[in-house]
């Protein structure tokens, strides 16, 4: 009896021996990245995240998995993609500017109010459009924002002379030898100047695709959403009662931006505590930035809620000279950063040339850091699949970044000919929303192919609108096959 049932243990254990050893093999391995056969599950020791009526499971229905398992290399390229990246503010060398542009993530200015509106109180927004051109032409996106209020410059009228004589009340503000008059917050004219701005600035740049975020800059000073710097002669307790309320100000100045722009994205500017119950309760409609980095650290916290839901934004308080100048060194300017940016997890930080020209390798690898940062690990799929029939693939991705994204982003499965052209495209049921920071994360995902039988490199895209013809987003990682643009070849597969 014993020697029977040994017999059978035997017989069984040769059957999953073949079995396991008729596993297929990529015959391609040597294009790059570690290709293997895969006869277990997966040990990535990351979440799993099977979609639901995808066909996902592990083996595709059998005991043993017999797909082909696949690694991708990681790269230290400089990526550039959609709704992160560093905020550049202009330069006047213009071969500065294109030898810098490959870190930008988007252009970025403030402009004064008074220099969009003639004194018949009629908009002209050919400066904020020249601006932009800037960095269009560079394929890059343009953030902006339009300020009442700036002790910087010394013009008189910031806000512009038209809406400061309708106004019943006014302030004037004198630093040395320069005076600007300053508008009363809460004057009904006043406020309906700046709800018709808001409304005239949505009319021209709502939803267009070159405009990465508006900024509501309307109230305090430089935009920055605090009466600071602001000095009002013989009126010691300006600040204190010229604040306003947080459901004035989200009611004056914060609403007729979000009726203006529906479909665009809307930064506050972080200002001071009193505000922090609207930046919150808007969290998901309107990102916050801070203005004061390295310097100050109140805020942080605000931030970092509001990055549950959209991305937040870094600028220094000052130049990275200025900090030198003051004594600090370049490794405390970092270090500060870094404990800021382990705080609120930037994706917009603002460039700066100087710091650039002292810590090009740092600087560029938080081109990628800051924001989300994919890496396409590996993937396991079937060498082989029937036409119209379902194959289950698994994706192995990671977010090697500070932050989730917050873009649309849909990934595809696609058939790629030799050339790396896109033969076929098929949409998954992977979340990217769901790649946090720090983790490594399996999509067991599911498609049917249509393509013509024959051999095909199955690739992966990431796409932000299904309606775009390539895909919209670059990963950390190698393609395995040359010439496939943003789709990252995985590997050759048969269509029968």
């Amino acid at each position: 009896m014993k020697r029977r049932i040994i017999s059978v243990i035997a017989v069984v254990a040769l059957v999953f021996a073949l079995a396991a050893g008729c596993a297929p093999v990529d015959r391609n391995s040597a294009t790059g990245g570690n290709v293997n056969s895969s006869a277990s599950a997966d040990d990535s020791g990351g979440n799993n995240n099977t979609s639901s009526g995808s066909g996902g499971s592990s083996s595709g229905g059998g005991l043993l998995d017999t797909r082909v398992e696949v690694t991708l290399d990681d790269t230290s390229d400089v990526l550039i993609n959609p709704g992160k990246g560093f905020m550049h503010y202009g330069d006047s060398d213009y071969q500065r500017l294109k030898e810098r542009m490959y870190l930008v993530g988007t252009g970025y200015h403030r402009f004064n109010w008074c220099d969009l509106m003639d004194d018949e109180g009629r908009y002209d927004f050919s400066k904020i459009e020249s601006w932009m051109a800037t960095y269009t032409k560079f394929g890059k996106p343009f953030g902006f924002g339009v300020m009442a209020v700036n002790t910087s410059s010394t013009k008189e009228y910031i806000t512009p002379k038209y809406v400061m004589d309708g106004c019943a009340k006014y302030f004037v503000h004198k630093d040395g030898d320069n005076t600007q008059f300053i508008p009363d917050w809460k004057d009904p004219f006043f406020l309906r100047e700046v709800a018709r701005l808001a409304e005239e600035l949505g009319k021209k740049f709502n939803g267009n695709k070159d405009v990465s975020f508006v900024e509501i800059l309307s109230y305090g000073n430089w935009g920055e959403q605090h009466l600071f710097n602001i000095e009002v002669e013989d009126y010691p307790d300006y600040r204190k009662n010229e604040s306003i309320s947080a459901e004035f100000f989200k009611e004056n100045y914060v609403q007729p931006y979000l009726d203006a722009f529906p479909d665009t994205l809307l930064y506050n500017p972080w200002g001071t505590e009193d505000f922090d119950e609207v930046y919150l309760e808007l969290a998901g409609r309107v990102a916050l930035r801070r203005d004061g980095i390295i310097k100050y650290t109140n805020g942080l916290d605000t931030l970092a809620a509001c990055a549950q839901k959209l991305p937040t934004g870094f600028e220094f308080s000052k130049s990275y000279r200025k900090f030198i100048d003051d004594g600090m060194t370049n490794e405390e300017f970092n270090e500060r950063l870094e404990q800021a940016m382990a705080v609120a997890t930037p994706s917009y930080i603002n460039f700066d040339d100087e710091w650039y020209d002292n810590n090009k390798e740092y600087v560029e690898q938080l081109a990628n850091r800051m924001g989300y940062y994919f890496r396409l690990k590996g993937a396991k799929f079937a060498p082989s699949v029937g036409r119209g029939e379902n194959t289950a693939v698994t994706l192995t991705f990671r977010n090697d970044g500070m932050a989730p994204i917050y873009e649309p982003c849909t990934v595809y499965l696609g058939l790629l000919d030799e050339s790396g052209n896109l033969v076929e495209r098929v949409a998954t049921s992977a979340d990217a929303k769901t790649w946090l920071p720090g983790k490594t994360v399996n999509e067991n995902v599911g498609a049917k192919f249509s393509a013509e039988a024959g051999n095909y490199w199955l690739a992966v895209g990431l796409f932000g609108n299904e309606n775009d013809g390539a895909p919209a987003y670059l990963l950390g990682s190698r393609s395995r096959l040359d010439g496939s643009g943003k789709w990252y070849a995985l590997g050759q597969i048969t269509v029968t």
